[in-house]
């Protein structure tokens, strides 16, 4: 399947040219313009180059570090499990990165405290020493 570079382009001008976004906080979980990207990363391949990313780190108004989530489950050390809705997902921890809070389209979900510490003791154990 061929990858549309040029709409996610032109979708991304968009998004760049935006005033600002929406206000979030650590533990929610978006759908996230994180557009076609190259190789083995994450991408979308919807219509709004979106998918759920749950945001991980607020690092200031506008950044935070985020983790894309898929339904396409495989049991893999550097994914963590959860249920969303009744749906399975997997955390593609190997995939958290930075975002632009401009890139955030609209709240899906907010993850429970335990189950986000849980997440974040998995994170704390690719991290070196």
């Amino acid at each position: 399947m061929e990858k549309n570079f040029d709409g996610w382009n032109r979708h991304k001008k968009k998004i760049d040219c935006s005033d600002t976004g929406p206000d979030f906080h650590e533990r929610e979980i978006w759908w996230c313009s994180i557009g076609v990207n190259i190789g083995s990363e994450q991408h979308s391949q919807t219509s709004d180059f979106s998918r759920p990313v749950l945001v991980v780190k607020k690092f200031t108004r506008t950044m935070f570090w985020g983790i894309p989530l898929t339904t396409k489950i495989k049991n893999l050390k550097f994914r963590h499990r959860l249920k969303i809705n009744d749906l399975e997902n997997d955390l593609l921890i190997l995939q958290m990165r930075a975002y632009d809070n401009k890139r955030l389209i609209r709240k899906i979900d907010v993850l429970a405290k335990d189950e986000f510490s849980k997440l974040m003791a998995s994170i704390k154990n690719f991290l070196p020493e």
